[in-house]
């Protein structure tokens, strides 16, 4: 079938941004030449490939590094117009930023300069934003720093979590790149903005690896209510009851005053509360170490935690 739009477009992604964003731009007929999945070694290498022979894409890969002379040579043979990136997490070398006469335009989801990094999505949910949204910027030689060419708000709901607010943005990307792509096809002449200078909210990476999941449950209820939403379900705020994980996966607060301290199970009827550096977290859907996600009042029935108990690190 032939292409609605003529521009030539360089695609490099990861799933599940890649996998949308593609999608889009497939049905709505533009000319993607070439398709940049992860490297092999990453867990979504086979489903970016898989994906992208579905729709009778050239794949263009590299052995080790994006500046291996045999990679730059295939992509400088794609003869490509411009180049779009939905989520990467490797840094692009001079090199193949020269590539492409349109340049490099990558799709960040937060409204740079704020936010920049592996994980706005929970950052901004923890911080208590009410709005975030997406940057679309031409890549230099550093993650999230390049010219901004715009930029679209999207509020953040009242009991946004982590899942639904990166469904949300994902589709709002395919979006917002579709209409870019659109007017690039008519004018290839692509203003954009240097970022300012100075210090911003950052928006670093959130995982077990780093032991950045678990609670602190010395900050209020308010915070950690914001932080297990922020977490799921990608993540998991993670705890400690008697020597094995448990994941939190929602919760209600209350400002009641108790006489616990942080971590201490203070409420064990129906819903599992614990006392906070300020109000009560009343879990309400968890996964005690290998056991299936459950609500707090199946759990309760199942292990009996008692009034005193910790939870905690």
């Amino acid at each position: 079938m032939e292409n609605k739009y003529k521009k030539r477009i360089l695609f490099l992604g990861m799933p599940d941004m890649a996998i949308i964003c593609l999608s889009k731009l497939v049905a709505e007929g533009f000319n993607i030449v070439g398709v940049v999945p992860p490297h092999f070694t990453e867990a979504t290498y086979g489903l970016m490939c898989n994906f992208t022979k579905s729709l009778r894409l050239p794949l263009i890969t590299y052995e080790r590094t994006m500046d291996e002379l045999d990679f730059i040579h295939k992509v400088r043979q794609l003869d490509a117009d411009i180049a779009v990136v939905c989520s990467y997490n490797k840094k692009f070398p001079p090199e193949l930023l020269k590539t492409v006469k349109g340049g490099f335009v990558n799709c960040h989801p937060s409204l740079l300069p704020d936010y920049r990094g592996a994980n706005p999505y929970s950052n901004v949910i923890i911080n208590n934003e009410k709005e975030t949204g997406i940057t679309l910027h031409f890549m230099d030689e550093n993650f999230d720093t390049g010219n901004i060419i715009a930029q679209k708000k999207v509020n953040i709901e009242n009991k946004e979590t982590m899942g639904t607010l990166f469904n949300r943005m994902n589709y709002l990307c395919a979006e917002f790149l579709s209409e870019f792509l659109q007017n690039f096809e008519q004018n290839t002449d692509v203003v954009s903005m240097p970022q300012p200078q100075g210090e911003f909210k950052k928006a670093p990476a959130i995982d077990s690896r780093n032991m950045r999941n678990f609670i602190d449950w010395d900050k209020d209820a308010a915070y950690i209510d914001r932080f297990v939403r922020a977490l799921n379900p990608f993540i998991s705020a993670m705890t400690n009851f008697r020597g094995v994980f448990l994941k939190v996966y929602s919760a209600e607060i209350s400002d009641k005053k108790v006489k616990e301290e942080p971590g201490t199970i203070c409420h064990v009827k129906d819903t599992l509360g614990v006392a906070t550096g300020s109000g009560v977290l009343y879990i309400k859907s968890l996964q005690f170490g290998s056991y299936m996600i459950s609500d707090a009042k199946s759990f309760i029935e199942k292990f009996k935690p008692q009034i005193g108990e910790k939870l905690g690190k």
